[in-house]
């Protein structure tokens, strides 16, 4: 995996990007893919990339105007982030806006990048990382952007977030998560080959999505 890109490619995963034409800057639901060789390469200092698909609904019909709009989101987006695929498409109840790229993974708890996820050893749990999606100081950049297009505009630093994790580690904990339709005050368990972790709305809104796991030594 590359851990080395230029700037415009590891500026950020911009999650409210098609917020202009939405009823709000918030994603219907944002996947980020990890495993567990990612978060440890991260640890160890590297910075490594994850891929991502973020969605974004809307109801009613898309007129010349909003699609105009959209199209001047996608050009702002290009220029913080790498997008593999940008689909605008129509539903039976209005229209669909589908994201596609890669968020860099990091050992920090702040960077440049408008967002992040952030592996760092934990203060509270000692022998593990806190795994965290979070935005950085490039997050204001993009948000005066946005806004100079609209003022209605203000991108969403967190959105409900799913969480794919591949690999093996001794323990996974994960607060308030959902994991296979049940809900968990506390998820805690083994990592034995995957685990979705869906973690939305109440305190997520407000400080963003997030788990620690056990890496090796």
């Amino acid at each position: 995996m590359k851990t080395s890109l230029p700037r415009y490619v590891r500026r950020a995963l911009i999650l409210g990007g098609a917020a202009i034409v939405l009823v709000a800057c918030k994603a219907d639901e944002v996947e980020v893919e990890l495993d567990v060789q990612q978060l440890q390469a991260a640890a160890d200092g590297a910075e490594v990339m994850a891929e991502f698909e973020a969605v974004f609904s809307n109801l009613g019909e898309l007129d010349n105007e909003q699609r105009a709009q959209v199209d001047a989101v996608r050009d702002i987006l290009e220029q913080y982030m790498a997008i593999d695929d940008f689909e605008l498409e129509t539903t039976d109840t209005g229209f669909e806006v589908t994201i596609e790229g890669e968020i860099p993974v990091i050992d920090a708890p702040r960077a440049d990048h408008a967002y992040f996820i952030a592996v760092s050893e934990s203060a509270s749990l000692p022998g593990y990382h806190r795994v965290a999606l979070q935005t950085g100081d490039d997050f204001t950049a993009m948000e005066g952007e946005m806004s100079a297009i609209s003022f209605m505009l203000s991108p969403d630093a967190h959105h409900p977030t799913k969480f794919r994790v591949d690999g093996e580690s001794s323990s996974l904990l994960a607060p308030a998560a959902e994991v296979d339709g049940r809900a968990y005050l506390l998820y805690d368990a083994p990592l034995e080959d995957r685990v979705r972790l869906i973690q939305k709305d109440g305190p997520f809104d407000r400080v963003g999505a997030g788990f620690f796991i056990r890496l090796a030594d």
